[in-house]
């Protein structure tokens, strides 16, 4: 049987993982939702298929939805969800994408969480060296229990849509106000030109004028560009300066680039 799975990464964590999945799961293909989401129609053949991507404000990035609202899943009998996060869990993406798929007369038949490094550094400071080297051990076998349950075609969720949940509010709110988050983005006396924030940004909302970036207000929040940012010469308002970035060790510049192509 084969198994599809769509990603959306912005420094990497999500990435990780869903490499990690299609490299024990058999007839395995990955894609990046940001190679098609733009296409007037995206089509999915495959009897199994996956999402993989980061929790955004409790819920599902904006690209996700949009995304998920858009593909044609005829095909797909076996549909689940991975989440990676840091912070707080409430169960809204899944209960997101719930909603969606039962628009298709789909159903997601199984839901994991993965528990990664912290990359939202607007609100909070990296975990340490020897943190990151936990959560990725346990990461790691917790990818290895995601396959079984996969292979298996198991189902683990009993999603209750009718209960209302005030976080799910909070995330469309976020996805109506973040395209427009960018303004807070600038550079400091460090920038070098070097123009990898304009390579790595996933919905490429980096232009350079003169060696510079500027942002177009189409932003999603990954934080790929302040993260991968080699000399941390981004800062957004006066939430960042002088704190540590984040990007996954085994993710480079180049994978951010190519899931673009």
């Amino acid at each position: 049987m084969i198994t599809t799975i769509y990603y959306f990464t912005g420094t990497g964590n999500s990435l990780k993982i869903a490499r990690d999945l299609c490299d024990i799961l058999e007839n395995c293909s990955l894609k990046p939702m940001v190679k098609y989401w733009k296409n007037d129609r995206i089509i999915e053949h495959s009897e199994k298929l996956g999402f993989v991507f980061p929790l955004h404000y409790f819920g599902l990035p904006k690209i996700v939805f949009e995304f998920v609202e858009k593909i044609e899943l005829n095909k797909p009998d076996y549909i689940f969800a991975v989440v990676t996060k840091a912070g707080e869990w409430v169960g809204v993406p899944l209960i997101q994408l719930e909603k969606i798929l039962n628009s298709k007369s789909k159903t997601l038949s199984a839901g994991f969480l993965v528990t990664m490094p912290r990359n939202y550094i607007l609100d909070m400071d990296p975990h340490s060296e020897q943190e990151q080297k936990e959560l990725f051990e346990s990461a790691k076998n917790k990818v290895k229990n995601i396959a079984k349950t996969v292979e298996k075609n198991e189902k683990n969720l009993e999603l209750d849509l009718t209960k209302k949940n005030r976080f799910e509010k909070v995330n469309i709110n976020f996805h109506k106000n973040v395209n427009d988050s960018d303004k807070s983005f600038f550079i400091d006396d460090s920038c070098n030109s070097c123009g990898i924030c304009q390579k790595v940004c996933p919905v490429n909302n980096i232009k350079l004028v003169e060696g510079k970036p500027e942002w177009k207000h189409q932003c999603l929040q990954c934080l790929a560009c302040l993260n991968y940012c080699p000399e941390s010469s981004i800062q957004f308002g006066d939430k960042t300066t002088g704190r540590i970035r984040y990007h996954h060790p085994e993710i480079s510049v180049k994978d951010l680039i190519n899931q673009k192509t």
